[in-house]
């Protein structure tokens, strides 16, 4: 129970109780699960310890228990086992590569992107794989990566003279610099964000940028 101030008075307030046989009968029938994951094996088994001694569930532990259980319903382990069959190799490579590309930007899908990069074979959920690699961001993204680069590798290229152009290419502005190769893993949402290594003319340390901060050379000079 709980009490909470009305008009400078305390009013006493019964906490809902969730016990009974069907409670019991729901943990029962969970537990039996074989393919439960290792947090939920541990979660059914506290609740039900808990449960022994207190005689009922809290709110938010009844809660849980009735999301894991609809999620091993006949129905959604059917959808959840069509999905999986539908996962396609395009598929596998658009997960990888906002898996890369959120692994660079944390704190977003942190976990869910080890588990993919670590785990070539890892299958997330359908609501997983939508929310990270079907929002606008992520379209960006994709779209950057698998698209054909702008500048292929041993072309000559000018670095813009652009003012937000960041302090690793500002001494190079209007230069000319040399395409080495393109880089696996798209780090940044905008237009023309696909990475590029590129060697200044005359020099010997690369550096790595995006397309968008460089240029095909004039005329006069290709």
């Amino acid at each position: 129970m709980s009490y909470y101030g009305r008009n400078r008075g305390w009013v006493r307030q019964e906490r809902e109780s969730f016990s009974g046989e069907q409670v019991v009968s729901a943990m029962e029938r969970v537990s039996k699960i074989e393919n439960l994951t290792p947090w939920e094996r541990n979660f059914i088994d506290s609740i039900s310890e808990s449960y022994k001694k207190y005689n009922s569930l809290t709110e938010g532990q009844h809660g849980t228990l009735q999301k894991i259980s609809a999620r091993y319903n006949p129905e959604n382990l059917r959808k959840r086992e069509e999905w999986r069959e539908s996962f396609s190799d395009e598929m596998r490579q658009k997960l990888q590569i906002m898996a890369a590309y959120y692994k660079s930007n944390p704190p977003y899908y942190g976990d869910l992107a080890t588990r993919v990069l670590e785990d070539p074979e890892y299958i997330p959920t359908e609501k997983a794989y939508r929310s990270m690699c079907e929002n606008k961001y992520a379209q960006r993204v994709i779209n950057t990566a698998l698209s054909e680069p702008d500048y292929p590798v041993g072309s000559m290229v000018m670095v813009r003279n652009s003012r937000n152009i960041g302090s690793k290419l500002a001494k190079l502005r209007g230069q000319i610099v040399v395409v080495l190769g393109h880089p696996e893993t798209v780090r940044n949402a905008a237009r023309g964000a696909r990475p590029v290594t590129i060697l200044p003319v005359g020099g010997t340390e690369s550096i790595v940028t995006e397309e968008r901060w460089l240029k095909k050379l004039p005329k006069k000079l290709s």
